[in-house]
Order: C-alpha cells, then sequence, then structure tokens
C-alpha cells in the first residue's frame, strides 16, 4: 500500500487543521475571561478573550488608543483590563509606583518590537541588557555636553528664521508644525551623527524625511499587532518597498543614509576624527566603555541612531508647535513673552546664551502669572502630547502592588504616564531631557524675539491627532505669518 493513501486529502487536512486553531482560540479565549489572573478586572469582554480587540479599534475602526484609554476608564474605572495581559491605570498615583528608581521592571516585547529595532537601548526588553547601552552615550546627552554644543541648536535656528523671512517677504504663512520638525530633525542629526539632513532648505519646509516619518507612522500600530508585517519591512528590498509606497521614500533614504555612514566608520573608525565634536558612533564603539561587553554590532548601531533621530525630533517639534499654538491664542502670554525677549535680548545681533534664558521668569516658571519663558515651557509641557502612548512594563514574577490593589507577576501594566510627566521617570526616562529643554528655550526665543507672530486665520488650526505612539496631527497644521522685527 502507497503511504500517500493513508494521508488525508488536501481539503480535509485544511479542515482539520481550521478546526484545531479554532478550537485553541475558543479554549484560549474561554480561560482568558475566565480563569486567567486578570480575570477579575473589569474591562471589555472582547479586550478580555484575545489582543486582536485593541488590533480592531485601531486597525479596523481607526480609534485611537489614547481616546480609547480614556473612554474605558470612563467606564470601568481606575484600572483597566484593555488586553488579556495588560491592565491600564487612570489614577496619577500609579505613576510613581511604576516609574521610579526602584522598579527595574523589563518592557513588554509585543510592544516595544514595533518600532523595529530590537538592539536600541529603548527598545531592549532586558533592563540590565539597556543599561549598558544607554550608559556608553549618557554622557553625550549630560547637561554640560549640550551647554557646549548650543551653537549647533544656533544653526539650525539660524536657517529656520532665514526660512520664515523668505516665507513672509512671499506673502506666505508658515507650517509652524512642519517648520519645527525640520529643524528638529537636523538638530538631532546634526548633534548626533555630525550629518545634516537639509530638512530645513525643502520650500515650505516639506522635507522628505519630516513628512516620511509622519507617513510612516501608521506602520508602528501595525507592528504591534503583526509579526508578518515586522518580517516583511526587516527583509524586503528597500527599492520594492518604495514601489509599493512610494511616500516612504524619504524614509528609506535616510534608513540608508545612516547604514552607509555606519558601513564607513566600521571599514575605517578614523573617519571619526574629522567630527567636529563627538558622535555616538564614537561613545558606543569606545573599547574602553565596552570592557566586560561585545562591540556593538553594525545593526545595534543602526537601530540606535534611527531610535535616537525618531525621539529627538518629532517629540521636540511637535512640543514646539504646541508651545506657539496656546501663546497666539492666549494674546496676553504673547505680548508678556515677546517683552520679557526685549529685555532679556535688547540687541538682535547679541543672543543670550541658553544659561541665561532658562532663568526668565515667564519663559520657566510652573505657572503663567508667577511670569517668564519658562512658565510657557512649563504649561507647554503640561498640554503638549509629544508621546501619547503608554509605556507598558512587565510585573516582576513576585507581582506588585498598585493602586492598593495586588498585581499578580508576568501582566504588563501602563499607567497614563504621558498625561502626568513629559520625561517619563526612573531608570528608563528620557535620555534627551538636556537637550529638548535647551532646543525649546532657544527656539522659543528666537521666534519671538524675532518675529511678530500671527496665526493665519484662513488656516486655523484644530490640533487634530491619533496616536501611533508618537501624534499623528490629521488635522490642519498652525499655519503663522512672521514679520521679522527690526532693532
Amino acid at each position: 500500500m502507497h503511504l500517500f493513501l493513508l494521508l488525508p486529502s488536501f481539503q480535509l487536512g485544511a479542515l482539520i487543521t481550521g478546526s484545531a486553531l479554532l478550537l485553541y482560540g475558543l479554549l484560549r479565549a474561554i480561560y482568558n475571561v475566565f480563569f486567567h489572573p486578570l480575570s477579575h478586572f473589569p474591562g471589555p469582554r472582547g479586550a478580555a478573550c484575545t489582543r486582536w480587540w485593541l488590533a480592531y479599534k485601531e486597525l479596523c475602526r481607526g480609534v485611537s488608543l489614547a481616546d480609547l484609554r480614556m473612554e474605558l476608564h470612563q467606564r470601568y474605572g481606575d484600572i483597566v483590563r484593555i488586553s488579556p495581559n495588560e491592565l491600564h491605570f487612570a489614577r496619577p498615583t500609579v505613576y510613581n509606583e511604576i516609574y521610579n528608581a526602584q522598579n527595574k521592571w523589563d518592557k513588554d516585547y509585543n510592544y516595544y518590537r514595533a518600532f523595529d529595532a530590537d538592539e536600541s537601548f529603548f527598545t531592549q526588553t532586558d533592563y540590565l541588557k539597556s543599561k549598558h547601552s544607554r550608559a556608553l552615550i549618557s554622557n553625550l546627552f549630560s547637561r554640560k555636553t549640550i551647554s557646549d554644543l548650543q551653537h549647533l541648536i544656533r544653526s539650525r535656528l539660524e536657517e529656520l528664521c532665514d526660512a520664515l523671512r523668505t516665507q513672509n517677504a512671499a506673502g506666505k504663512s508658515s507650517d509652524i508644525y512642519l517648520g519645527f520638525q525640520c529643524f528638529s530633525a537636523d538638530t538631532i542629526a546634526t548633534f548626533c551623527f555630525s550629518k545634516c539632513f537639509n530638512q530645513l532648505s525643502f520650500p515650505d519646509f516639506h522635507g522628505d524625511i519630516v513628512e516620511g516619518v509622519d507617513i510612516a507612522m501608521p506602520a508602528v500600530t501595525l507592528r504591534k499587532f503583526s509579526k508578518v508585517f515586522v518580517w516583511i519591512l526587516r527583509n524586503f528590498p528597500p527599492s520594492l518597498l518604495m514601489v509599493i509606497s512610494p511616500t516612504l521614500k524619504g524614509y528609506m533614504i535616510f534608513r540608508k543614509a545612516l547604514k552607509d555612514q555606519i558601513d564607513s566608520i566600521l571599514r575605517d573608525p578614523r573617519i571619526m576624527d574629522d567630527a567636529p565634536h563627538r558622535i555616538i558612533y564614537r561613545e558606543l564603539l569606545n573599547p574602553a566603555a565596552n570592557k566586560g561587553h561585545s562591540i556593538p554590532t553594525a545593526l545595534q548601531l543602526q537601530h540606535e541612531s534611527e531610535v535616537l533621530f525618531a525621539a529627538g525630533s518629532h517629540t521636540v517639534g511637535s512640543t514646539l508647535m504646541t508651545a506657539v499654538y496656546y501663546t497666539l491664542r492666549t494674546p496676553d502670554v504673547k505680548q508678556r513673552l515677546a517683552l520679557e525677549m526685549l529685555s532679556a535680548w535688547p540687541v538682535l545681533g547679541q543672543p543670550p546664551d541658553y544659561e541665561v534664558l532658562e532663568k526668565l521668569p515667564f519663559l520657566a516658571s510652573p505657572l503663567f502669572f508667577l511670569a517668564g519663558p519658562t512658565a510657557v515651557i512649563k504649561e507647554t509641557l503640561r498640554l503638549a502630547i509629544s508621546v501619547p502612548a503608554g509605556l507598558p512594563r512587565i510585573v516582576p514574577p513576585s507581582g506588585a502592588v498598585l493602586s492598593g490593589v495586588k498585581i499578580p507577576g508576568g501582566p504588563e501594566s501602563k499607567a497614563l504616564d504621558n498625561w502626568l510627566v513629559s520625561f517619563s521617570k526612573g531608570p528608563r526616562s528620557c535620555l534627551g531631557i538636556n537637550l529638548a529643554y535647551c532646543e525649546m528655550y532657544l527656539a522659543l526665543a528666537y521666534l519671538f524675539r524675532r518675529f511678530d507672530v500671527r496665526e493665519d486665520e484662513d488656516r486655523l488650526a484644530d490640533l487634530k491627532w491619533s496616536e501611533h505612539f508618537l501624534p499623528l496631527f490629521e488635522g490642519q497644521h498652525l499655519h503663522a505669518y512672521c514679520k521679522p522685527l527690526d532693532e
């Protein structure tokens, strides 16, 4: 008897396989709803059954996860089960219980794989591994280093101001959102790689990389749920991806430019000697700093550079746009800020240092009525949505007590960190906080000292956005006429 006669037909085999998968899914859903360690926490029944409930909401219905979380908390209370293994907390006090110096909890790989940068310190799920990678470049982002290199930020701001003057001379309002995105993109690239992608030189700030990052943002949400999509992006030739989606061209050009630079440095590390300042590759490849650890590979260098660029460009750009939006919508604030800038910066050709600006009361104090640019900065950070996503952590095997409730070990936990602390807290907080502050102080000073800024009333911004880890602004951008001021 031939062996193939004993085998089921293709149709029968497919039926058996399909039935087995359906049965497994059904049993898994029953377990998740009734017997899972988190089964007693409130939340939608669909969310308890499967993580694909979230996928359906975000990918099929187009619901922003930030809006969905708020809606669920209004319905179910302070603690909501938003997927089989995931809890979300709304009570502000829980933030410090999750994100603090003592809690060295791992990150959730199912979430952070969405960035397709597994080797970066930001996306590495294991705390100890990320600690070493982060330490390699932490000195590059110290306050002293940022202060010493603030001239790099100023040079990019001069380019931004030149572009604003040109657009105003042509009788056009400027896209403030894209302008600050281009500024922050060129700044972080110059700072980290000593390589500028010249986004500010594009007409009307339509930088190819800046717009490419915006276009690619929904892919982050898709990658959270699809390993297949992650594999496609990792393995398909960039040229083929650009044929499939031409709008990704700018983003692909950016990735290739970084790869070419990294390959050149690995072939001849002496290239780094030509950089006018320390760059991240010199720190990451430092043999002394890597003692006891393997030297980072080309892939790790690529992932570190991509994450630093994304984190250091879009977040600062959107925050600065938010500052300008609310300042223009509050005339008294705009007037007080302009007067303070004039007092601190009387001669246009002699701009004050960052250290001077951060001490100005209206720019820096926590509340507008206390005075100063710091008031504008602090209030902007309270209102801005630079990272609306939750930052999930894995509860250790021993479990934890959060908001007075015992949480079993294993599930992911999220807090509404984006509404509470701009740069996060704990051992994995934002590495670029000093650079971000310096950019914000200098950028707002340059804008409101050098220009009379007035919103374009024919193109009023609505700031409509959806969450794809970063905010994707889908409505009308903020446009403003920037009329140069004389001495």
